[in-house]
């Protein structure tokens, strides 16, 4: 069996989220969303929206019902997770949102293009992610932009951990036997990103975090090269850490009136000799050296090809933040 076709019956067997009635706490999109209006002055208005690996569709849910003057659009390639979002959009009368079967790999353009694609969490499940980035780039407006959430590598090292010793435990193919030693384990404290909002979520989360059949983690430098072709700019938006997220900043001197975690290159440099050394780096390494000091699990990244800039009102942090 091919990968592809382990990793869709993986999801086939484990949709995630599995509480089709939703609690309200699946709300990662809501506050990324929230989080640029307030950043950057973005607002989610009479856009077109695309989540192109929606899962069980909750998150784009959320979304919709958080700003419902859009049009969304979820696709995945699972047929039982589709199946699922619809299930779940009953608890959301009135909501704009469509759900359909479909694989980005192959995904022709369908309708108008899109102002925003968000990519969660699938871009690391492929093996020919520069394929999808490209494939998505086609079908996204001139002022739009595609947010992707990767694993990072460097974050990593205890979820890997625990994923080598259920393989060294049960080999390969012994997925329920997998899902029961890591709760002999204790390995149900998830890290920052698989939050249990329900005790259904338990199984596919193990799946998800230890048991999934195809992953490959990131740094800046390995996502460069699958976005660099497609787009023209992209911004490193926020560092998942082991137990919260960070909005990425790499200036000195910041100007940041909202009240959110950030990363912080003068508490960690510690040093006015560092300091300075750091102030005249170009931005590409000093994105390097943050990414060196806090070693993320994962990154928020940001890609457009100029136009987006038109769509807010206060572009400077994204600019200043821009992979150089």
């Amino acid at each position: 069996m091919k990968y592809v076709d382990m990793l869709k019956s993986q999801y086939e067997a484990f949709p995630y989220p599995t509480n089709t009635s939703s609690n309200g706490g699946y709300r990662e999109l809501v506050n990324l969303v929230k989080l640029l209006r307030l950043d950057c002055g973005y607002h989610l208005q009479g856009k077109r929206i695309l989540d192109a690996g929606t899962g069980t569709g909750l998150r784009l849910l959320e979304l919709a019902a958080a700003f419902p003057d859009n049009d969304y659009v979820g696709i995945d390639y699972s047929e039982n997770s589709i199946a699922c979002a619809e299930r779940a959009k009953q608890a959301f009368p009135g909501a704009r949102v469509s759900f359909r079967v479909g694989d980005i790999m192959s995904e022709d353009p369908q309708g108008e293009p899109f102002d925003v694609i968000m990519c969660m969490g699938v871009l690391h499940h492929l093996q020919r992610p520069a394929e999808a980035i490209d494939r998505l780039s086609r079908i996204l407006t001139s002022r739009g932009v595609l947010l992707f959430y990767v694993y990072g590598e460097y974050g990593s090292g205890e979820r890997m951990r625990r994923k080598r010793l259920l393989s060294h435990l049960h080999g390969q193919d012994q997925l329920g036997h997998k899902i029961e030693s890591a709760k002999r384990l204790g390995f149900t404290n998830f890290p920052y990103g698989w939050a249990i909002q329900d005790p259904t979520d338990v199984d596919p989360m193990i799946v998800d975090a230890y048991v999934n059949h195809y992953e490959v983690l990131y740094t800046l430098e390995t996502i460069e090269k699958i976005v660099s072709n497609s787009f023209t700019a992209c911004v490193p938006y926020g560092f998942t850490m082991e137990r919260n997220g960070l909005l990425v900043e790499s200036r000195l001197d910041a100007r940041f009136a909202m009240p959110v975690a950030r990363t912080d290159p003068r508490s960690k440099l510690n040093s006015s000799a560092l300091e300075e050394i750091y102030a005249k780096l170009p931005k590409r390494q000093q994105l390097l050296v943050l990414e060196n000091l806090y070693a993320p699990a994962g990154y928020t990244m940001l890609a457009h090809n100029g136009g987006f800039l038109e769509e807010i009102s206060r572009p400077e942090r994204l600019t200043s933040n821009a992979w150089q």
